[in-house]
């Protein structure tokens, strides 16, 4: 049963299935102006390179998962919080408090999945928010041959995949987490990442093809 990954990341025995591309837009802003900046996403952080903004070591950045975390402490930046639980309803409850009083820049894609905006505007928080980028769709040109085993990184590339294939009662989903799981209603053969990172999905996707 082959293993078929949303995702451009490689790893040994996985197939990936590339579904969107990411296209960039230009803006200007003034880092300095900012207490925190806050993004769900690397192609967040991936803007301002592309753009040569100037980073301040001491803003502090509040992002999602530890590989944005990483790519962040590669661009410069020092004080790089993220929450233990990989979701930006999680980043939201655990940091809330600390943006309180901040002046905070929202770089985000055009759709995003969370509410997570709407919750920092409703708790108070001064709020700014750019839209760096968006996910367009791409025409996947691999044969895909079912049954197979899917791991969804995003809601976003889940409902892509649904709106453009079908899945068969035999399919198996990996999840990375649960507002990705929550795309397959009614589907029974879902399983959901306990630490949402990306290579303990492929591992998990890799035991289902022993089981």
């Amino acid at each position: 049963m082959n293993i078929y990954l949303t995702n451009e990341t490689y790893f040994d025995g996985v197939i990936n299935i590339i579904l969107s591309e990411i296209v960039f837009f230009d803006f200007d802003v003034d880092l300095s102006k900012f207490d925190a900046i806050i993004c769900t996403s690397k192609n967040a952080l991936k803007a301002l390179k592309r753009l040569n903004i100037p980073i301040n070591e001491n803003l502090e950045l509040y992002v999602v998962g530890e590989s944005t975390a990483n790519l962040a402490s590669n661009l410069g930046f020092k004080k790089i919080y993220f929450p233990t639980k990989y979701y930006a309803s999680e980043l939201f409850n655990e940091f809330k408090d600390n943006l309180k009083n901040k002046k905070c820049l929202y770089l985000r894609a055009k759709n995003i999945a969370s509410t997570l905006n709407l919750d920092l505007i409703n708790y108070g928080i001064d709020l700014k928010e750019i839209i760096a980028y968006e996910n367009k769709f791409k025409k996947n040109k691999i044969q895909i041959k079912q049954p197979a085993i899917f791991i969804f990184t995003s809601p976003l590339n889940a409902r892509t995949f649904l709106k453009h294939n079908k899945l068969s009662k035999d399919d198996k989903i990996v999840a990375i987490g649960q507002n990705t799981a929550k795309e397959f209603k009614g589907f029974k053969n879902i399983f959901l990442c306990k630490n949402s990172s990306l290579k303990a999905c492929v591992t998990l996707a890799k035991n289902l093809v022993k089981d």
